[in-house]
């Protein structure tokens, strides 16, 4: 299994910043990428799985936990000062987003995690693990219809079996756990449209497909707040504040 290790990350990004070592910055962009291009993120929503059971960062156990989100915030916004590279900008505001959205009590405070079991929506009375987040390519097709779907598809790798490769138990049989399995200029080329064309497809796609799963019976949420992973919580906003010149940030910290 492969965990997302924030401290590490931020120790290789400050070993780097001292000392000019491009292997260390090397490292960690690499991780970093992998990682939101994996399963272990939520191409939907935003935020981080726990960690993942293989060693690509694609299948991952599925709950989330509120102490990576504030960390892994902090490590994409260092990354993104040092580089200047937006992808991890995005990230980091993703996942802000995703706590905004599903992680925040009427008091402003953040709740600790969601579990990664929840109901089956074809079979609410039994439960599965990543019920929430994964699905069949004739769900993709149906949903995003027969010209949007083969793009999403070779974009998100998406398999009329199913595209999770170990499966010992058998409890992702013809799912898709979505990952970013291509460039988006390769992408564009394979179904002759512009880059800028399929980008706006997929986001919209996203979209859609955020909506449907909305509908979908939710995993369990620990509403109890720990201050500590709170504190974690706040810095992530905080420094987003600081870093993405963004006041709303600062006021939600």
């Amino acid at each position: 299994p492969k965990f997302p290790q924030a401290m590490a990350l931020g120790f290789l990004i400050r070993h780097h910043a001292r000392t000019g070592s491009q292997r260390s910055l090397e490292m960690v962009e690499s991780t970093l990428q992998k990682m939101a291009r994996g399963g272990l993120y939520d191409q939907l929503g935003g935020g981080f799985h726990r960690y993942s059971v293989d060693n690509r960062w694609h299948v991952p156990h599925f709950e989330k936990m509120l102490y990576d989100q504030g960390q892994l915030v902090c490590t994409y916004l260092d990354a993104y000062q040092i580089t200047r590279d937006v992808q991890y900008a995005d990230v980091a505001r993703d996942v802000l987003k995703y706590i905004k959205r599903d992680m925040t009590g009427e008091h402003g405070q953040f709740y600790s995690a969601e579990d990664a079991d929840s109901p089956i929506p074809e079979n609410p009375e039994e439960q599965a693990e990543g019920a929430f987040y994964v699905w069949t390519y004739e769900q993709i097709l149906e949903i995003l219809g027969e010209d949007v779907a083969p793009v999403f598809s070779h974009y998100y790798d998406v398999k009329k079996g199913g595209n999770v490769v170990s499966d010992p138990h058998g409890e992702f049989r013809d799912k898709n756990v979505l990952i970013v399995a291509d460039t988006l200029e390769n992408t564009a080329k394979k179904f002759e449209r512009s880059p800028e064309e399929v980008k706006v497809l997929l986001a919209k796609a996203r979209e859609k497909l955020f909506d449907v799963r909305e509908k979908r019976p939710r995993p369990h949420l620990d509403d109890k707040t720990l201050t500590a992973w709170n504190g974690l919580m706040i810095s992530g906003f905080a420094r987003a504040a600081q870093v993405l010149d963004d006041n709303a940030y600062l006021e939600d910290a």
